[in-house]
């Protein structure tokens, strides 16, 4: 067992922080459709949420007046079949030796994790075959204009301009701090700068994400608006009926509804103290026109 330095941590204090964290750092985690809940459910059950289809503006008619536009709202059904979990364990001695208070070591390495996992599966619906709309651009030119033709993609296709975002690979981002039409923006300076955050671009709320998946197309990364990608999660059912050898919670993110299952239990014989973050989760694309990748080169 690989060993570890332990210090006094509660398992709910550090579920709850690693959610922080993680809507900290995957921000555009809520951007998506998103359906969490601290309700339990079963492995392979379907959630069903609903997505707004784009619409369009009509014309007023003097003989018919204000007629009604057709309101596509669709339900989406998601599978929970993604089981994933971050686990450690520590023995007595290991419990017992340090005064060190790691429960910000721990929330970071779980949520980084579950963030990654719960991301990279999102991404890997941004295929070719899913998503036609693209921008066919190279990191090197990657500029501010790269963003506003993306822009203009999603508005040549009726994407409503509220709740867009974008998600690109390091070197797209490094560009856009790069580009002196962002930077002398008035409104990238103090913090931001300090950070190396970008903010809001041409509309777009700008997210780095290094591990954007190639998707056999050299994925640099995508531009979307809300409607585009779904993701629901819950948290793993209780067993009923029977002695649990263990303590299970549920601590949940306030903003976003995001649960986690913390189960925590103690080896006597062993003398080792286990400590399990679980969640279900599914994912599904959505709105097709409603997102536009970056072919990168």
């Amino acid at each position: 067992m690989a060993t570890n330095s332990l210090g006094t941590t509660n398992a709910n204090v550090i579920a709850q922080r690693a959610l922080e964290i993680l809507v900290a750092d995957y921000s555009f985690l809520r951007n998506a459709v998103s359906d969490f809940s601290d309700e339990a459910a079963k492995y392979g059950a379907s959630i069903y949420t609903a997505r707004l289809s784009a619409l369009t503006a009509a014309d007023y008619s003097q003989a018919n007046g204000y007629v009604n536009s057709a309101i596509t709202q669709d339900d989406v059904s998601i599978a929970l079949n993604k089981f994933k979990h971050v686990s450690y364990a520590v023995d007595d001695l290991e419990r017992t030796s340090s005064n060190v208070n790691l429960i910000e070591r721990f929330a970071g390495a779980a949520a980084h994790a579950l963030g990654l996992q719960m991301v990279g599966d999102l991404l890997t619906l941004v295929t070719s075959t899913a998503f036609t709309s693209a921008l066919t651009q190279s990191s090197a030119t990657f500029t501010y204009a790269s963003v506003v033709s993306a822009g203009i993609l999603l508005n040549n296709n009726n994407v409503p301009q509220h709740d867009r975002y974008a998600v690109l690979l390091p070197s797209y981002y490094g560009r856009l701090l790069n580009d002196t039409t962002i930077i002398a923006n008035a409104q990238i300076t103090g913090e931001q700068a300090r950070t190396a955050g970008i903010g809001q671009v041409a509309g777009f709320n700008i997210n780095m994400y290094s591990a954007v998946p190639s998707n056999s197309i050299t994925l640099g990364g995508l531009f979307a608006q809300k409607e585009a990608l779904v993701i629901a999660a819950r948290v793993p059912e209780i067993p009923t009926g029977i002695d649990i050898p263990g303590s299970i919670s549920v601590v949940t993110e306030p903003r976003t509804g995001l649960s986690l299952q913390v189960r925590e239990s103690y080896n006597i014989t062993l003398g080792l103290l286990q400590r399990t973050y679980a969640l279900m989760y599914g994912v599904k694309a959505g709105e097709t026109k409603s997102l536009v990748r970056i072919n990168g080169s």
